[in-house]
């Protein structure tokens, strides 16, 4: 077990974003103490674990049902956020580009069809603003999840400004769909804009692209594929193969350039396809992206199950990402949908399976796990199992940022039993730790959640520490001073 080391108060500031990951077989309960914490004496230690769950908006698939008002989709939406909290998970990854088309107010791109039914109608709302405020109110993390390339079926209705239509050299039909051309210079640098007015915008702690690289297939059909006038423009003596790779490449760089650029302490992740031969297919390279740290994590979408004594079997490909992520956080993404659903292809037949992967991660060294997708994390089993077997404490974000943003310590006042703080300047939401010793001999105290979200006040046990931390993402202050209620 890996835990946060605090020898006295004054250097926690200096550890605050180191990784740590909890003991996936020994959860401690907290029980009230009646010594009082010493700063000068006392360590603390605590657990970090990202736990985040995919929101697909495409195709309504998690939020929001299809046809629903705006109050129908804010109610849906809160009623989301904290299932999924309930299940433990502490991250949300919003898909806010799904089709070349957007669930804010953009100048770049048109109203999502996915909001009203009709692309380019406004649904009298901003749902990203709206989402923001919602996950951070109840201490979620909430990341604007954005498809690559993909623009969507040949068939789909399109508005007459929409980029695709001003821009008709930017795109490629395959297989009765539309892709930007990661070859042109000009749609690589539009991709950046795109993400550079959602994180100016919107409070956003990172931005995360899944797998939509240059469409599967190509490889062996690359005659449907017309980038021959690019590729001879642009290919300075590479194979047609190793330009592909290098779009993608420099598209990965654009996208955390600007995710930086915009705000310093945001973090850009990948999720690429769960196998590497797969993703190497779509012409993407995770190994020289975790070479060039061009990335901030990586997620591979692992989405089998283990004893299945083939290539796809969990303990078969874990170890092969494993094997190139280098200092990236390796943070794999797992297949909650492949339980309790009669329709999916290779089912789970055991719940217990997402229990044997998570630990497995743990050992591994892995600081956390992402889900697909939301609406089976609540169902009421898997929500459950979630949040009894596998995170049964609510637990802190690791910080995945290499600037993390700086934030003053919270300065409390005591009334009784009620701890009071003032709003910290650049704070989205704040946590209560209960402090409790490890045992008697011990000078180690763990540090345990009571409490987070938008709050000002809190109300104690006699008997008990705390400690209040303010919160931007997984940036964070340093401790207020600890509290003991007499």
């Amino acid at each position: 077990m890996k835990h946060y080391y605090l020898l006295a108060l004054a250097v926690f500031a200096a550890l605050l974003y180191s990784c740590g990951t909890v003991n996936p077989d020994k959860i401690e309960t907290p029980s009230v103490s009646s010594q009082k914490f010493d700063p000068s004496k006392n360590a603390i230690e605590f657990d970090t674990e990202f736990r985040a769950a995919w929101v697909a908006t495409v195709a309504n698939i998690d939020w929001p049902t299809k046809g629903a008002s705006e109050s129908q989709q804010k109610s849906e939406l809160r009623t989301l956020l904290r299932d999924v909290k309930a299940a433990g998970c502490n991250a949300i990854m919003l898909q806010v580009v799904s089709n070349a088309d957007a669930i804010y107010p953009s100048e770049l791109l048109p109203w999502s069809v996915l909001l009203t039914g009709k692309q380019g109608q406004d649904p009298g709302y901003d749902p990203l603003g709206f989402a923001v405020e919602e996950a951070h109110e109840l201490g979620l993390e909430i990341h604007a999840w954005v498809n690559p390339l993909r623009i969507g079926s040949v068939n789909a209705e399109r508005v007459s400004d929409h980029p695709m239509k001003t821009n008709p050299s930017w795109y490629q039909t395959y297989k009765n769909n539309y892709y930007w051309n990661p070859g042109l210079p000009q749609v690589r640098e539009f991709l950046g804009r795109i993400v550079t007015e959602i994180v100016t915008n919107y409070d956003v702690d990172g931005v995360h692209i899944d797998d939509y690289f240059y469409p599967s297939g190509l490889k062996s059909d690359s005659d449907t594929w017309y980038d021959t006038n690019l590729y001879n423009l642009y290919a300075d003596g590479r194979s047609l193969d190793e330009w592909r790779f290098s779009n993608i490449d420099e598209m990965i760089r654009i996208y955390q350039k600007v995710t930086h650029e915009a705000k310093p302490s945001a973090v850009f992740g990948v999720s690429p396809a769960g196998r590497i031969e797969l993703t190497a297919n779509l012409y993407a390279d995770p190994r020289h992206w975790v070479e060039e740290g061009t990335i901030d994590y990586l997620t591979p979408q692992i989405y089998w199950d283990h004893n299945r004594g083939d290539f796809a079997d969990f303990d078969t490909v874990l170890p092969q990402w494993l094997d190139i992520h280098g200092n990236i956080p390796l943070m794999p993404g797992l297949a909650s949908y492949k339980y309790g659903t009669k329709n999916t292809k290779e089912n789970f037949t055991d719940i217990s399976e997402y229990l044997y992967q998570v630990n497995l991660c743990r050992k591994s060294g892995c600081p956390g796990n992402f889900w697909y997708n939301t609406t089976s994390i609540r169902k009421s089993e898997v929500k459950k199992y979630l949040g009894s077997s596998i995170y049964p404490e609510e637990v802190l974000t690791p910080s995945l940022s290499k600037t993390p943003k700086e934030l003053t310590a919270p300065s409390v006042l005591v009334e009784g039993t009620k701890i009071s703080w003032s709003e910290v300047q650049g704070a989205d939401n704040y946590v209560v730790f209960k402090l409790t010793e490890s045992s008697s001999a011990s000078t180690v105290w763990k540090a345990s959640i009571v409490k987070s979200g938008t709050f000002l006040s809190f109300e104690g046990v006699k008997g008990t520490n705390y400690i209040v931390l303010a919160r931007s993402g997984a940036a964070r202050s340093g401790y207020s001073e600890p509290v003991f209620l007499e």
